[in-house]
């Protein structure tokens, strides 16, 4: 077949464009005008993204790999508002992606990331702390711009603004998720939780298909200490989950989305002190957790001294390899505030993915996905 019959083939070159990963995909938008439009249609990305997460778990559960750690340094540092990732891969000269999305911002003041969803990012934007009223002309213009959520996509670079549904500033009891599962729907919502006066609960809920928010009353009554810490729930499963551990408390719940109402997760089948060092998994219908794998860095010399601080931040599997071996679990670690480590819980074996000759000091620390996932 010659190189003409396939261009002229529009359905045949589409079979072979959606074959491609998201960088090669990217990249071939410049070979010509039809390329370009091709790739950049909105059904050409979710059928890209839908076979990803086909392709990568043809079974009962598809689901999407990620392909580095995402991070977003605090307010106190001088790279505030630069996200970047740190690749899985081995790949030395891609080791520090600076992501460029904020240049979409509009100019806003102050932004940072609250969640990273199956390689789309919800961002908040307010303004840092602004001279009293009144303000001039060019002021109240940069200000405007602040109310705003942004959902992005830094694969492709696109960004998209997000109306905070009237309110100046965020209500100090609330919080507020990305939901967004390729293998279900191309579209994404965004969930805004507040508690009101005698612990009601508001929920608000945008949907990039219809472009609008929804407002109803939850009559459920959430734990009282649920939004007053800054670890963030995790939707999956129809429902947001929160699981946190502190010196004197535990927070262990879930919201069902379709009942609305929180419900009570299981009881650890392990003291609190000790989980950081063990990965435990809920079962599906909810009635347990399992106990997966112990994480041991003193195995295989990863660190020599037991006293030495390890922070586990998450768990994560990689596909299959060619020869049809089992999806490799890893363990990313931050070892002495400056180590970046994926250590492999099947054989105990680890490498550095990164290493900062400061302390990190980033507040924002998610899985990465590539994807062509339209906002």
């Amino acid at each position: 077949m010659r190189d003409d019959d396939v261009h002229g083939d529009e359905d045949l070159l589409t079979q072979i464009l959606l074959r491609l990963p998201v960088k090669d995909s990217l990249r071939s938008k410049c070979v010509c005008k039809k390329w370009l439009s091709l790739i950049s249609e909105p059904k050409f990305c979710y059928q890209h993204t839908l076979r990803l997460c086909r392709k990568n778990n043809a079974d009962t559960n598809p689901c999407l790999y990620p392909s580095g750690m995402l991070f977003q340094e605090s307010v106190e540092c001088l790279r505030n508002k630069k996200g970047y990732v740190v690749p899985f891969t081995d790949n030395s000269n891609n080791r520090f992606i600076h992501l460029n999305v904020h240049t979409n911002f509009e100019g806003t003041l102050n932004y940072h990331l609250l969640q990273s969803c199956n390689g789309l990012q919800l961002w908040d934007s307010t303004p840092i702390p602004w001279p009293s009223p009144p303000y001039d002309a060019e002021a109240n213009k940069i200000l405007q711009r602040c109310f705003f959520f942004y959902v992005s996509n830094p694969s492709t670079g696109r960004c998209v603004r997000i109306d905070q549904f009237g309110y100046a500033f965020r209500p100090a009891f609330s919080s507020v998720f990305l939901v967004f599962e390729p293998w279900k729907s191309p579209h994404y919502k965004v969930i805004f939780f507040e508690i009101i006066l005698k612990r009601k609960l508001k929920m608000c809920v945008y949907s990039s298909e219809t472009g609008s928010w929804s407002k109803l009353d939850v009559l459920s009554h959430p734990p009282p200490t649920l939004f007053c810490f800054p670890k963030p729930g995790v939707y999956c499963n129809g429902a947001i989950h929160w699981f946190q551990l502190g010196c004197d408390y535990v927070i262990s719940v879930y919201f069902d989305i379709d009942q609305l109402c929180f419900k009570n997760l299981p009881v650890l089948p392990i003291p609190a002190a000790v989980i950081s060092q063990n990965q435990l998994q809920l079962k599906e219908d909810y009635s347990r957790w399992i106990l997966r794998y112990n994480v041991d860095p003193t195995k295989n010399n990863l660190v020599r001294n037991s006293r030495i601080e390890v922070d586990p931040l998450r768990v994560v599997c990689q596909p299959p390899n060619e020869e049809g071996e089992e999806e490799s679990v890893f363990v990313i670690l931050i070892v002495e505030h400056r180590k970046l480590v994926s250590f492999n819980v099947k054989d105990h074996s680890w490498k550095i993915l990164h290493q900062e000759d400061r302390f990190f000091s980033s507040h924002f620390k998610e899985q990465y996905f590539e994807t062509l996932a339209s906002v």
